[in-house]
């Protein structure tokens, strides 16, 4: 069903909510910069909605760099079950 629908969109034409939508149902924590986007995340888990993920780094308290490593860090680290209904926020 997912991979039909993404053929007619591309992921960055995709609204916020259809995003998370997407990534919770491929098992994949979001990586993002935008506070709205952390806003809408805890919304839904306020709301008890269930997403796969959120790690949020903000522009200026983390350079390209740090993210990278902490994201390499991650990705080797944990499981996608970890990140179920999680926000982080980097530099770890």
């Amino acid at each position: 069903m997912w991979t039909l629908w993404l053929r007619r969109k591309r992921a960055n034409e995709l609204r916020d909510d259809e995003l998370l939508t997407l990534a919770t149902a491929l098992r994949r924590a979001v990586v993002t910069q935008d506070i709205r986007f952390r806003v809408m995340v805890e919304d839904w888990q306020r709301t008890g909605r269930h997403f796969a993920g959120l790690i949020i780094a903000q522009q200026r308290r983390v350079s390209y760099g740090e993210m990278i490593f902490d994201l390499e860090l991650i990705a080797k680290a944990t499981e996608a079950e970890f990140w179920s209904g999680r926000i982080e926020q980097l530099p770890l």
